[in-house]
């Protein structure tokens, strides 16, 4: 039996054993040394294997923690046609986490066939699944500002939509980032803030200053964190800055 083939013997019986993790993590010990084999088996049961959706979890979590063969199969699985929606929504994700830059095509394809997380259609009017919004923040591909941009809205993953037009450096949508600070609350005003400190535009700092001197909130950190970084200004500004200052 060849190594492919025992390494694939190995992973089904983890896979099916009473404690699939604790199998797993001894499989894919730092001492196994052998990721392509591993990758391989990973990618063949999920083509093939009727059980793979019950095994879904473990998979990925394989393929996330291979390295570069790991993300070869997640590219190639991606690009598999008449990929399932869970299936495709699940690599997705697991593409996110290893910072992937996928396909501009692909992530196209996805939007318009792709169904959204919150269970709407995403070429038919309904957000985009937030994993999506993070590939495509990933992607490097400025084409994809203006959907983007039409994703700043409170019916939509606002936030995320953000740290892509910050990631892909948009910094056309510097301003109406900035104008919505006030808007946005929450882990929403943290992503809002990152977005504006990601694309390095100096534009923002007057947006910054102000919401400062008009807001009541008392926990300002990530505005000051966006300020330094944006200014080059050490120390941090003062908590609280008046009209004048």
């Amino acid at each position: 039996m060849g190594d492919h083939d025992t390494v694939r013997v190995r992973l089904r019986a983890a896979l099916c054993a009473a404690d699939p993790w604790s199998a797993l993590y001894a499989l894919h010990s730092p001492n196994a040394d052998r990721p392509g084999p591993l990758a391989g088996a990973v990618e063949e049961l999920y083509r093939s294997d009727t059980d793979h959706t019950a095994f879904r979890p473990y998979l990925t979590w394989l393929l996330r923690s291979l390295g570069e063969p790991g993300d070869a199969v997640l590219l190639r699985l991606l690009a598999a046609p008449g990929l399932a929606g869970d299936d495709r929504q699940d690599l997705l994700r697991t593409a996110v986490v290893r910072g992937l830059r996928l396909p501009a095509e692909l992530l196209r394809t996805y939007a318009q066939d792709a169904p959204a997380s919150s269970g709407g259609d995403a070429g038919t009017g309904g957000s985009l699944a937030p994993e999506l919004v993070d590939a495509m923040g990933l992607s490097g591909d400025p084409s994809f500002a203006p959907l983007l941009g039409a994703l700043l809205d409170p019916a939509a993953p606002r936030g995320r939509a953000a740290l892509a037009l910050g990631r892909l450096g948009a910094r056309a949508w510097t301003a109406p980032i900035a104008g919505r600070l006030s808007e946005v609350t929450g882990l929403d005003h943290t992503a809002f803030t990152v977005a504006l400190e990601l694309m390095g535009d100096p534009t923002a700092v007057p947006h910054l200053l102000r919401w400062l001197a008009e807001s009541g909130e008392e926990r300002v950190y990530d505005v000051h964190h966006a300020l330094v970084r944006l200014t080059g200004r050490d120390p941090l500004l003062p908590e609280r800055a008046s009209g004048a200052a």
